[in-house]
């Protein structure tokens, strides 16, 4: 088992949120790039496989040249000079600086918004409605095509494509054609002004061929290339998103640290993030958060101060003040009697001195209750020992304290058990009539117990008001160390009042 724990130790670290941020960054980039890939090779299939580029050719033919070749044409007799003459414009000869440092003069038939650059395969011809060539650009190879009939086997299936064009009106949609050596085929009718048919122009053009023997070798070359691309771009996305996840993830630990103090009751301790992100916004709330959470704490410091007050004020008055108010009485009644009746005056005497000496113990008792200074110097055993001794010789019920496996515990703990160890004693004095009370405290490995079990008259937990904010109080003690209170009653079977708190 150790040992496939060892084995999976290594990958903990790629469970760590920058990991999965860098890992999806990666998968986003090389996604992108194959679909980027797919893309531009299906538009290039598409623009080499289909007939869009040739009817974006022949629009261009039809709206470029039409025009003005129907100028020419039109006069009488056809003015093929001056069509010549443009014809021969249309071709323009630039000179162009090679990649090796050569000069090379390339010739380009340019019309509309094309430039196509033209060799023996790219040639544009013009003709009458006889199909005589009156204009061929380039020039011809041989003078002797001028003013003749157009040789339709030179260029396969021109025949019938020039006789869709001569038809009135021409049959548009079958005006080009594509052999298979990649060569187009382009035909356009030159329309007279009067919708007569003067001519037709017909240009071949040749893109680079794409055929079984040439698709496979440039495969392969691309598929070659693109694995090793794809790679490396996947390596780079994963160095981009490394750092771009790594600032991310800080800012997470950062507010996970401020958690844990927050979670330790320092709330000095804040987040600090000044984007404006949602994780801005979200460190802004944690700490107004906090804020709001250290003025509840306050309030309920405040009111657990008040409440005490009031406990006091009644503890005061239905205590230390009846007795008080009785040795007053009882000084009255001894000073009325002093001359006359010296023997009851003794009395009244002695009585009043009853009454001080109980308003002192219970003064005392207020105090120790006020003072955790019951701890100081000893254990919270001996403390709580101390304590019940004191008060069973207060309230004549007897008290038993039973301990198990004592050790030291944190001071908060120790005050906690201890308030509530006085506020069920006094619980136990003012409601329960018992006659004997036995307290235990108990050490386990991951928890330590106080239980306190009286024999008086017990109560409905339920319908329990006399007592309730006492064990409110209580409970709200063992809470604020992480402990739980367990109380068990009934009527005539006594209480038992059990706290837990966890150790660590």
């Amino acid at each position: 088992m150790m040992q496939a724990m060892s084995q999976k130790r290594p990958f903990a670290a790629f469970r760590r949120l920058q990991w999965k941020l860098t890992f999806s960054y990666t998968l986003v980039t090389v996604g992108t790039l194959l679909v980027v890939e797919l893309l531009v090779g299906g538009l290039l299939y598409f623009l080499f496989f289909s007939n869009i580029f040739t009817s974006i050719v022949q629009d261009s033919m039809q709206n470029s040249l039409e025009d003005q070749a129907r100028t020419f044409l039109e006069q009488t007799p056809p003015d093929i000079d001056g069509l010549r003459i443009w014809a021969d414009s249309l071709v323009e000869t630039t000179t162009e600086l090679s990649i090796t440092g050569g000069i090379s003069e390339k010739t380009k038939l340019q019309f509309g918004n094309l430039s196509i650059e033209t060799d023996e395969r790219q040639q544009l011809y013009f003709m009458d409605a006889d199909l005589v060539v009156l204009a061929q650009v380039p020039g011809p190879v041989k003078t002797a095509v001028l003013n003749h009939p157009f040789d339709t086997a030179s260029v396969p299936n021109s025949a019938q494509l020039l006789q869709n064009a001569l038809q009135n009106p021409p049959d548009t949609d079958t005006l080009f054609m594509r052999h298979d050596d990649g060569t187009f085929v382009i035909t356009a009718p030159i329309v007279g002004s009067k919708g007569d048919v003067l001519g037709v122009m017909l240009l071949t053009y040749a893109l680079p061929i794409f055929e079984a023997s040439t698709i496979l070798p440039i495969l392969q070359a691309v598929l070659f290339t693109l694995i090793p691309f794809t790679i490396g771009v996947g390596f780079v996305g994963t160095i981009f998103g490394f750092l771009t996840a790594r600032g991310l993830a800080q800012r997470l630990q950062r507010m996970s640290q401020t958690a844990d103090a927050w979670s330790q009751g320092d709330f000095s301790v804040a987040a600090h993030d000044a984007s404006g992100d949602e994780l801005g916004q979200l460190n802004r709330s944690l700490n107004r958060m906090a804020e709001q959470l250290q003025n509840l704490l306050q309030t309920r410091q405040e009111l657990a101060t008040l409440e005490e007050r009031n406990r006091l004020a009644r503890e005061l008055h239905d205590t230390v003040k009846q007795h008080i108010f009785a040795t007053v009485m009882q000084l009255g009644a001894a000073q009325a009697l002093a001359d006359s009746d010296p023997s009851a005056t003794r009395t009244h005497l002695a009585e009043a001195e009853q009454l001080a000496r109980q308003a002192q113990q219970e003064l005392t008792g207020l105090i120790q209750e006020l003072r955790p200074a019951a701890l100081a110097g000893k254990g919270l055993a001996e403390a709580l020992h101390d304590y019940a001794t004191d008060w069973s010789r207060r309230t004549l019920i007897a008290a038993n304290v039973a301990v198990q496996g004592e050790r030291p515990l944190p001071l908060p703990i120790e005050q906690a058990l201890f308030r509530i160890a006085q506020e069920a004693l006094a619980n136990v004095a003012r409601h329960s009539q018992a006659g004997k009370v036995e307290i235990g405290l108990t050490w386990q490995e991951t928890a330590v117990s106080l239980t306190i079990q009286d024999n008086g008259q017990g109560f409905e937990l339920a319908a329990n008001e006399q007592t309730g904010m006492g064990l409110q109080n209580m409970a709200e003690r063992a809470a604020e160390v992480n402990g739980r209170l367990d109380v068990q009653s009934k009527p005539g079977a006594g209480t038992a009042i059990t706290v837990t708190i966890p150790q660590t």
